[in-house]
Formats: C-alpha cells, sequence, structure tokens
C-alpha cells in the first residue's frame, strides 16, 4: 500500500513537471512566433480623431499619436505609415509638435495620409507634411488660418450687480478679460501674434506641399475646401478612399526600399500601448477609481510607476479646471 502511494505521487509531480515545461515551452514558442509577426516587414496605421489639444486623452488623440509617429521613426519592420486623419484641428502647440513629427517620418519612410470626414486647420497642418495626402471627394479641408476667441459680459454682470476686482503685475496680464472691453493696444498685441503664428502656418504648409509662399497665402484666408476643391489648389495629391491610400503606400514603400513586387507588407493597426490605454482611461474617468495593482506604502501615499502615471494625470486635470485662458486655436470658428 505505501509503495503504490509513492508511485503515484512520483507520477503526480512527473505529470505536474511535464505540464508546466508544456505551459513555458507552449509560451515561448507563442512569444516567437507573436516577434516574428512583429518583425515582419509591413504597413502601419495610426489613426488620428478628434480635437488636437495638448492632453493625451486617447490613444487616437493627439500626444498619443505624436509619441507612436516618432517610435516608427526607429522601427525598421515597418516601411510605411499610413496616417487616418478625422479632426476639426486644435490647438496650435499640439498641431506643430504633429506637423513635426510626420515630417520627420517622412524622410525615413512614406508616410500617405487619408482624409475622413474632416482634416481641417490644425489637421489640415498635420497632414501637410505627409509624403502623399489622400481625401475623399466630400471631405473637408483647409480652413488654414489662426483665431482667438472670447466674449465680453460686462454689460450682462452689471445688470446683476457683479463687479469685477482685478490686481494684476502688468497692463495685459488679464487679457482677453470678460470684464471689460479690450482695449486696442490689447487688440492690436493679440493681431500680432495671431499673424505670427499664422506666418509660420503657411510657411510649414508651402514647404510641405512644396508650394510658393504667395500660392498658399491666397488658399490660407479661412476657407474651407471639399477634397475635390482642395485637389484642385494642390492642397492635396489625389481622390480616393483609405484602402486605395493603402495600395499607394505600399507601392511607395517597395520603390523606397527596393523591395520586389511579390513583397506582401501587409498593415496593422498600431498598437495602444499600456501607457495609453491608462490615459485614455483615467481621462474618461469622471470619478475616483481604485486599481489593484497600485503598490500602497505605509504612509498611506501610492507609489510605483502606475501611481505616479494617476498622480501627474489627476494633478493635470486640477490644474486645468483652474485655466481660463482661451487658447491660440488652428480651428474653424464653428467649433468653438
Amino acid at each position: 500500500m505505501q509503495l503504490n502511494r509513492i508511485i503515484a505521487l512520483v507520477l503526480v509531480a512527473v505529470c505536474f513537471i511535464s505540464a508546466t515545461f508544456g505551459i513555458q515551452r507552449r509560451q515561448m514558442d507563442e512569444a516567437l512566433n507573436l516577434k516574428k509577426v512583429l518583425d515582419r516587414d509591413r504597413l502601419e496605421l495610426v489613426s488620428l480623431d478628434g480635437v488636437i489639444t495638448g492632453t493625451r486623452a486617447s490613444a487616437s488623440g493627439a500626444m498619443a499619436v505624436r509619441d507612436r509617429l516618432r517610435e516608427l521613426i526607429e522601427e525598421d519592420s515597418v516601411k510605411g505609415v499610413l496616417l487616418s486623419i478625422n479632426s476639426p484641428g486644435g490647438t496650435v502647440g499640439a498641431s506643430k509638435e504633429l506637423y513635426a513629427a510626420v515630417k520627420d517620418l517622412s524622410e525615413k519612410k512614406p508616410v500617405v495620409v487619408s482624409m475622413l470626414d474632416q482634416a481641417t486647420s490644425g489637421g489640415y497642418y498635420t497632414a501637410s507634411s505627409a509624403t502623399k495626402i489622400y481625401a475623399n471627394a466630400g471631405t473637408l479641408t483647409g480652413s488654414i488660418g489662426v483665431i482667438l476667441s472670447g466674449f465680453n459680459a460686462k454689460e450682462l454682470l452689471s445688470k446683476v450687480g457683479i463687479q469685477a476686482q482685478t490686481i494684476k503685475t502688468g497692463p495685459y496680464k488679464d487679457i482677453f478679460s470678460s470684464f471689460r472691453d479690450l482695449s486696442e493696444p490689447e487688440r492690436q498685441l493679440l493681431q500680432d501674434l495671431l499673424q505670427s503664428t499664422y506666418q509660420e502656418f503657411i510657411t510649414d504648409v508651402a514647404k510641405g506641399r512644396k508650394l510658393d509662399l504667395e500660392v498658399v497665402r491666397k488658399l490660407a484666408d479661412g476657407r474651407i475646401y471639399t477634397g475635390s476643391q482642395a485637389k484642385e489648389n494642390k492642397l492635396v495629391d489625389a481622390i480616393g478612399t483609405l484602402d486605395e491610400a493603402v495600395v499607394d503606400l505600399r507601392t511607395l514603400a517597395r520603390k523606397k526600399f527596393n523591395l520586389p513586387e511579390t513583397k506582401e507588407l501587409p498593415i496593422r493597426k498600431s498598437p495602444a500601448s499600456f501607457e495609453r490605454l491608462l490615459d485614455q482611461l483615467l481621462n474618461q474617468a469622471g470619478v475616483s477609481i481604485a486599481l489593484p495593482f497600485f503598490d500602497v506604502v505605509g504612509n498611506g501615499k501610492i507609489s510605483g510607476a502606475i501611481a505616479d502615471q494617476l498622480t501627474s494625470k489627476l494633478a493635470g486635470q486640477n490644474m486645468q479646471m483652474g485655466n481660463y485662458d482661451p487658447p491660440v486655436l488652428l480651428m474653424p470658428s464653428w467649433f468653438n
């Protein structure tokens, strides 16, 4: 009886060890297969959706897209990038960051933009430095210009007995205050600021599209163009669908890297990193959340990399709550 128990225990141990090694072997094989897929020559689809801002609102938001484009510069297995844009534009700084990222990437490998419903203002700014731009016939694009807007509620507030009390260190510190009229010196200062930004905008578009600056200036009066009108004015290169843009990108990539026509070059949607997913979760959640993988130290504070991410995110939200300065926008006025 004792011998039978020993034999049974030995068999259980052998089965356990075999199963463990089998699982590890399978995991190793899956990891190697995944690595082969990731290292395979391919194209990558990156999507830019929504208003362009410096906040990290989602995996398809401006700064997450900017970061991914920068990463793709160094990924040798990616031979070309399709950037799908569906954006009305947004703030100046974030738009310039995207423009620069697309420009630097397109110097290393072909970048084809596919415009969907709209790619206006900052959205067009982003696209203008790509290797080639596709739009649908009904796509709204253009709106090349800069806008800064606010409102004057002085009369309304005075009727209900509200008066402002402002203490400031300089004459322009409360510029664009809703409690008073905009003075002429302030108006001129803001107009100069917008003109400087506008000049950078059209200069970058002219460089990206290889057009004469004065030609771009005539087109850049804030008007919006359909895809067909944009092609007539050389603001885009072709009218076509996203699928047609992929076919063209594959041809450009083969030519750039001297690849044979038989080279498949499949296209893969850009993966969202854990950090981007966490960003999206924290931006969309309007309530306090508790996650089981936070490290809680003895002093009651949250620690660790994930906790640092949460802390910075919440701190950023608190800072934004007190920010009332109107942003300078590369955006059609009807989106304000």
